[in-house]
């Protein structure tokens, strides 16, 4: 499968690596409207920048859409009108029209379309799952999610993630908390039941180069999944670095498990009186960048090696998310944003 990147920034570039290490995969090249950042990431790949979409999807397969958040609609669904399977990195558009837009275009199309909800493939959530599947923790009552990070803090220049038109995708809840408002839906397998929200957003970084900021840096949401446990969920680019990473905890009628990215590759799962570790095996493929979650990058080669393989049986892997998925997730966000706005 010849699998091109659409936008040569840093997440096109790790997508791009991903498909290295994916046998049945062929990187074919990329395309930015910055044309000469694009040729400078191809050559260094040893693969094609190319000058138009027209030409780069005539040589590709499938498509990997890593452009602005702005840009993921148009390009998916030119993507799919010209034949090809896509990989659109989250959050899925910048607005629920538009997800519905892409959710039908691609209904009818003879594709493999998926949402780059990457945090499913981490080896910590499929544990994670496994535990719930299993029973370990009985009727799982409440859980926790918390992604934090400190980008607010460490970026000092205004781009595009900090003006108004993107307040519904690039904040704090739009660009970290959808990760956490997909993985309730998969760990679970029950929809956020937005009525029951309550949600909160600031904005700690109101300003940089003397331009206000326009979207929030820290979220927190409560509420409940429709016939499922209540959850509490965190999102934040304004945080320490003490306080950066991934949290879960779940608790259940039979037990209770924890995860902190920190504290390394281990889950601590507690049914009786001692919290017992279990490690998280597997031996890395891709080296995480410094302060990322462990396994990370091997989250993009996990998710490619299910998109290759649902496009060879044009089916779709349990841990892949839909164009459903991303509808899903996109409506969510979009009443919590409502909702932490008008509070």
């Amino acid at each position: 499968m010849r699998v091109g990147i659409m936008g040569a920034g840093g997440i096109g570039r790790t997508h791009a690596q991903a498909v290295l290490a994916v046998e049945g995969a062929t990187l074919a090249g990329f395309y930015d409207v910055d044309g000469p950042r694009a040729a400078v990431v191809a050559d260094g790949l040893g693969v094609p920048a190319f000058t138009s979409p027209d030409a780069f999807y005539e040589a590709v397969d499938a498509v990997v859409v890593a452009s602005p958040n702005r840009t993921h609609a148009s390009y998916a669904c030119e993507a799919v009108d010209r034949g090809c399977h896509v990989l659109c990195e989250k959050p899925m558009a910048v607005s629920v029209e538009e997800t519905l837009a892409m959710r039908e275009r691609a209904a009818g199309a003879p594709v493999v379309c998926c949402v780059g909800f990457n945090y499913r493939c981490l080896g910590v959530v499929r544990e994670i799952r496994r535990q719930i599947d299993e029973g370990v923790l009985g009727r799982v009552l409440h859980v926790d999610l918390a992604f934090r990070r400190g980008s607010a803090l460490t970026r000092k220049t205004f781009t595009w993630r900090d003006n108004a038109a993107e307040r519904f995708t690039s904040g704090a809840l739009g660009d970290l908390g959808v990760h956490l408002i997909d993985l309730l839906h998969h760990l679970f397998g029950s929809e956020v039941d937005t009525g029951s929200c309550e949600a909160g957003l600031r904005t700690k970084v109101a300003a940089k180069e003397g331009r206000k900021v326009c979207v929030d840096d820290h979220a927190f949401v409560s509420g409940r999944l429709t016939g499922g446990p209540h959850f509490t969920l965190t999102a934040s680019k304004s945080s320490l670095p003490e306080d950066v990473g991934f949290r879960v905890s779940a608790t259940g009628t039979r037990g209770e498990l924890r995860y902190n990215s920190q504290d390394g590759p281990v889950l601590d799962v507690r049914t009786g009186v001692e919290w017992e570790p279990v490690k998280i095996l597997g031996t890395p493929c891709l080296e995480d960048p410094p302060g990322e979650i462990h396994g990370w990058a091997d989250s993009f080669v996990t998710q490619l090696h299910h998109w290759t393989a649902a496009v060879a049986g044009l089916g779709r892997a349990q841990a892949l998310a839909g164009f459903d998925d991303g509808h899903r997730a996109q409506r969510v966000l979009d009443e919590l944003l409502r909702k932490g706005k008008a509070g």
